[in-house]
């Protein structure tokens, strides 16, 4: 931080840099507050609410050639509306000034060196004018080598390089040996598609007649057609299941492009669309908002597309939702989409989410923990979309990042997604809904999360504000049929979880497997032992009353025996569990037994014990070696040749322990 002082003027630049006396020091951005009243010229000011809390904001002047629609467009954290003097303003809050503040201004500034990091210099208005003005007359002109054609094949291309991922394909067409009555030029995801004849993409449509040209998401229509006498009613079909997990906007469904002879089948190939009449063209800045919003649609649809390209049956070519009403249990559901997961996984993680409404997914990146829990929701997701992935940021400080807040400045609540979510869930109580918080502990989960931790314990709802003139219902009761998913990746960047939290979820740890193995292919053809109707549907168990459990499980004194040896073994260095853990356990135990077909004499506990002990006794130990050494040693003999997930566990912590002095669950 730099700070310039100088009467009543003060100045505050900041940058991400060690600074030097011996060098100019580049700055991000300002944020200069007026002492008192209030001075629109510059980017930061204060505010307070009727409560007393006050708050730094800024009014989004970056300088330099960055417009504030540039920052409004690309800023990722929070806006609101105050009151700025005699009128309404809408402004970013850097945060509310407490002990947080520093973290806060911290993120804030790298927010703004992110954005101005972005490629500058975008011109595709004039580009695309060019295009509507010039390609009508370069059509009565010879093809071959024309400028037009290669300005379209290379210079708009070039130019949407500026905004797409880099490793996105980029091509543009105005015919191949002959001019194209529609020229494009179309952005495609490798992973989905190299061609415009298959898969889905962005593209730029130009109309026949070169009044204007459309940005679509759209289908590939060159094999359908080649296959498929009704290519167009296929099409139109697949672009109305694709729609339906597009958030409202302001999208056509419909485009016109001409009367040429593929017109009315690249028409059909449309999903949503917005248009650009000739002369009219929006700015530059409108423009790359509207492309980054359909880029960002285009990513979040991709395993939806997966799944959709999967189940149009060939005959009649309706959509089907994958894994209902076809024999497919979820198991071979993930089988038949590439994924392989180990059968304990899938039934942990299954009989987690029927005993508790929370479970944390760990592991290193990559090891599938989200896709599991995506995966299952889109299983679910029969009519429609009952599964919502909500990145969590390292700036989510404060419950409202979930619950929302109370603008006080316009008496406006403002909602979060993962809040639409949970009232969804609300209206919908006969089905499971499956809230998945990714990423969870890149901030504190404790300050964001503690509501919610609260309210599916107590069963009280969550008080959303004390307005009575507000519209919005003033609290909120987490409804039976939420289930939530954080998944945690561990680095530098993330933080631990505190016992509160680990005390209150089933923590499923993933590995990660050797190359090897990897590329071996599914390993497991088993499959399910159990009743995979029942553990799939996590709805169906209702969690039983202690005496229930007692009278029905036919190893009701050996888990007595096993909870009492943890619980004595963790008592001296301050890890032993309450009344709710046991009771979860337990639970737990009696859905797995239940799961297994009620057997009388059930030899095959210890493997549904081992996974208790690994996901609901060791995650809460954490400590030094003077506090650890003897505990670690004395549970890893006590699982040794009964519980080999949990003696394995032990034993790699016992090896961080010999090395770092020090040691936790959670790598």
């Amino acid at each position: 931080m730099y700070r310039f002082v100088e009467g009543s003027r003060h100045w505050n630049g900041f940058g991400t840099e060690e600074p030097s006396t011996e060098k100019s020091n580049t700055i991000i951005c300002e944020i200069n507050s007026p002492p008192d009243g209030i001075d629109r010229r510059i980017g930061g000011a204060f505010a307070r609410d009727p409560i007393g809390n006050h708050y730094l904001l800024h009014r989004g002047k970056l300088g330099g050639n960055y417009s504030k629609r540039i920052f409004e467009d690309n800023y990722r954290g929070e806006w609101t509306t105050v009151i700025d003097g005699d009128r309404e303003e809408k402004v970013v809050v850097i945060g509310k000034i407490d002990e947080t503040i520093l973290e806060k201004i911290r993120d804030f500034v790298y927010e703004v060196q992110r954005i101005k990091g972005m490629k500058a210099g975008f011109n595709l208005k004039e580009k695309l004018q060019k295009i509507l003005d010039e390609y009508g007359n370069a059509r009565k002109e010879g093809f071959s080598g024309h400028t037009l054609a290669e300005f379209i094949r290379t210079e708009l291309p070039n130019e949407l390089r500026k905004i797409a991922p880099s490793d996105y394909t980029i091509k543009g067409s105005a015919g191949q040996g002959n001019w194209a009555r529609i020229p494009w030029i179309a952005i495609m995801d490798p992973e989905i598609t190299d061609t415009t004849q298959k898969g889905f993409y962005l593209v730029y449509l130009f109309k026949e007649n070169m009044e204007g040209v459309y940005l679509s998401l759209h289908q590939g229509v060159t094999e359908i057609n080649k296959i498929n006498d009704d290519a167009e009613r296929i099409l139109k079909k697949r672009a109305e299941a694709m729609r339906s997990y597009i958030n409202n906007g302001n999208y056509l469904n419909e485009i016109s492009l001409g009367r040429g002879r593929y017109a009315p089948l690249y028409e059909a190939g449309n999903i949503i669309a917005k248009y650009y009449p000739s002369g009219e063209l929006p700015d530059d800045d409108e423009l790359q908002s509207d492309l980054e919003e359909f880029l960002n649609i285009y990513r979040e649809l991709k395993p939806v597309y997966e799944d959709l390209e999967e189940n149009f049956n060939e005959e009649p070519n309706i959509y089907q939702h994958p894994g209902r009403g076809k024999g497919t249990d979820f198991y071979r559901y993930l089988q038949l989409r590439g994924y392989y997961f180990s059968p304990e996984i899938v039934e942990n993680f299954l009989l987690s989410l029927k005993v508790k409404p929370f479970v944390i997914l760990t592991g290193n990146s990559g090891t599938g923990k989200t896709k599991l829990a995506q995966l299952y929701g889109q299983y679910i997701s029969t009519d429609k979309r009952r599964y919502l992935v909500v990145p969590v940021g390292a700036n989510w400080t404060e419950t409202r990042h979930i619950f929302g807040y109370l603008n006080i400045m316009t008496g406006k609540y403002q909602s979060t997604p993962a809040l639409d979510f949970i009232m969804t869930a609300r209206e919908d109580p006969d089905n499971p809904h499956i809230l998945i918080l990714d990423e969870m502990n890149l901030s504190h989960v404790e300050r964001y999360f503690s509501d919610f931790l609260s309210a599916i314990e107590s069963g009280e709802p969550v008080p959303l504000h004390d307005d009575p003139e507000c519209d919005f219902p003033s609290e909120i009761k987490i409804p039976e049929n939420l289930r939530v998913v954080g998944t945690v990746n561990v680095d530098e960047t993330t933080y631990m979880f505190s016992p509160k939290v680990l005390d209150r979820a089933n923590t499923i740890e993933f590995e990660t497997l050797t190359p090897g193995k990897y590329l071996e292919g599914n390993p497991h053809d088993q499959g399910l032992a159990g009743d995979a109707e029942f553990l799939e549907n996590i709805m169906e168990y209702t969690p039983e009353q202690l005496e229930v459990l007692k009278d029905e499980l036919p190893i009701w004194d050996e888990l007595v025996e096993e909870l009492d040896f943890f619980h004595e073994t963790l008592r001296a260095p301050g890890f032993d569990f309450g009344f709710r853990v046991t009771l979860e356990i337990l639970r737990f135990m009696h859905a797995a037994w239940i799961y297994e077909k009620k057997p009388g004499r059930w030899e095959n506990w210890e493997r549904y014990m081992d996974a208790q002990i690994k996901q609901k006794i060791l995650p809460k130990i954490h400590g030094p070696e003077r506090l650890l050494r003897d505990t670690l040693e004395e549970l890893r003999e006590h699982c040794r040749d009964r519980f080999p997930e949990s003696e394995k566990k032990l034993e790699e912590m016992q090896n961080t322990l010999k090395t770092q002095r020090y040691a936790s669950f959670i790598r």
